[in-house]
This record gives structure tokens, sequence and C-alpha cells, in this order.
């Protein structure tokens, strides 16, 4: 249920939709401990049973820090705030308005879940925004008893995406940023989501990922996903993959649907596991999410040079 990362560090499972290794928060435990990631509003209380379990009350947590603000990793964020009244809210800057004011995030994730908003994830509340702090690119936060973690931007899955990196171990927590590798639920898969998905960003958070030579690399679905090193050129090279079957079928026919097939078409997605991870996989990065959010990223590259010429 719970994993030790290193001494001090905990990843637990959120049991998102009922699934054992799907979904993820780590807890950091230091003289001002720290949570990282909220998971989904609907599985709050399998966190803060997870904090219990560590020995952390309702006064002890000092800081909640979200790798981005979707509903899967930021979702719980205004309940987990209201539970834990001492604890400021670390985000990057550009998410900050959408956790005071979660209406616009919450329609437009209603959007792209459908049913699944409230079966799944549940909606976001809405946190005070004295408790809100923006994120620094490598800003660092002092937790006491030798731990202190790092704010790392690395937008490409998202604008408003971060790592965090605890800097004595050198575990590096990456979100969304690396992709989806669930146990028994297939390999890799790259995250590039509607609406901001963009290439060389994410690209280029990758790179600053390798330069910090990290000796683990845990995403939040699910957990080590092996060498970093080697994992860090395995998502390139599936990004650089995945959008280049993009860009010949936008080439062909800049229609979403055209880009899905080609998608589907020319990739391998062999599966050795049962059902139930296989679902979990499609859910958290199925190909119509992942080819809508390189449709937005082609559209806009398009434009871009229509603008330009």
């Amino acid at each position: 249920m719970d994993k030790l990362l290193a001494p001090g560090i905990w990843q637990i499972d959120t049991f998102l939709g009922g699934w054992a290794e799907v979904n993820s928060v780590f807890l950091i435990e230091a003289d001002r401990p720290a949570l990282i990631e909220t998971g989904p509003e609907r599985n709050r209380d399998q966190v803060i049973a997870g904090l219990t379990r560590h020995g952390i009350g309702s006064e002890d947590l000092a800081w909640i820090v979200l790798s981005h603000i979707h509903l899967d990793h930021a979702g719980g964020v205004g309940e987990m705030a209201r539970r834990f009244p001492k604890a400021q809210v670390v985000c990057h800057p550009q998410g900050l308005r959408h956790l005071a004011q979660p209406a616009r995030l919450n329609a437009a994730s209603a959007q792209v879940y459908g049913a699944k908003l409230e079966t799944l994830y549940g909606e976001m509340t809405p946190v005070e925004p004295d408790r809100l702090v923006g994120a620094e690119d490598g800003g660092r936060m002092p937790l006491g008893g030798g731990m202190e973690l790092t704010t790392i931007f690395s937008p490409g899955h998202a604008k408003h995406h971060i790592g965090i990196l605890e800097d004595g171990s050198g575990v590096l927590l990456v979100g969304d940023a690396v992709g989806v590798k669930l146990p028994g639920g297939g390999p890799l898969r790259p995250a590039t989501p509607p609406n901001d998905f963009d290439l060389d960003q994410a690209v280029g958070s990758l790179h600053r990922f390798l330069a910090l030579r990290p000796e683990q690399l845990i995403l939040t679905h699910f957990g080590s996903a092996g060498a970093p090193e080697d994992v860090l050129r395995e998502a390139e090279e599936k990004l650089r993959t995945w959008a280049a079957i993009a860009s010949d079928a936008f080439q062909e026919e800049p229609r979403l649907d055209h880009i899905e097939q080609a998608l589907r078409q020319r990739l391998s997605f062999g599966f050795e596991g049962d059902a139930k991870a296989k679902q979990a996989a499609e859910t958290l990065t199925g190909l119509p999410s992942n080819a809508a959010g390189l449709f937005g990223w082609l559209e806009r590259q398009a434009k871009r040079r229509s603008e330009v010429s």
C-alpha cells in the first residue's frame, strides 16, 4: 500500500477508481512535512488515511505541492487544504487562479471526462487565496531535518507542470512529464492531452530532468519506471515517434479522427496483463486523449506558420 522510496519519502496509493498501483501521492517526512500531489477529490479519504498511518495529523502538514492541476493529481486540493489548515499550497504560478476559482477547470474537465468526472475524479473545490504559493523555477523549499525540495518548471504535458526533486536523496517526482507506466499495464506511454501539449517544451523538460542526474525518477502513475537516464531517453524517443506519426497524418488530412486512426495503425499496443490494468492505462492516457492533444499542438503550429507567411 505504502512504499518507502528513500529515507522519509513515501509513495501512497490513492486507489483511483478502485485500482491499485495506478495513481499516487507522496509524503516527505521532515520537521515541516510535505504532501506531493493530492489525488482526485473522490480519493481524499484514502490519502488522509495514508497520512494518518504515518502520524500526520491535521495540524502537522506544512506543505501541499502539486506537479500540475489536472484532477487526478490535484482534484482533492481544496478539501485537503481544509483538512490541513496550516499547510501552504504550492503549484506553478499559472495554476494558482484555477485553484482559487476552479469552476472553469471543472467545466473543462467535464468536457474531457464526461460521466467519469463524477464517478472517477469528482470536482475540485476552492483553496483560499492566502493559502496559495507560486512555485519558482529552481526554487528551494527547506523542510528541516536535512530535507529540501527543489521545484523545476517542466512544461509540455501542461503549461503549469513542475517536477519536484528531494535534493538529499536524489528522488525526482515527475508527475506526468515523462508519461505513464503502470505495473502490468504495458510499456511506458506518453501523456499528450489537450489543451496544452507542446512537443518542444515536453522534450526540453526531459532534458532538464536528465541534467539533474536523479537517483530515482518516480511517476505519479506509477512509481519507478526504471533507470532514470534510460527512462528519460525512452520517453523522448516515444514522444518524437508519436508526434511524427501525428504530423504525417495531419499533413494528409488535418482531422482528429485521422490522427487517432494513424496512431492506432502504426503503433504497437501489445498488452500483457490483466483487464483491469489495461482499463486503468486506457483511462489515464488513452489514445483518443493523446490524439486530441497532438492534434491541438499541430493546429497551433499550422496557425503560427500561416501568420508568419
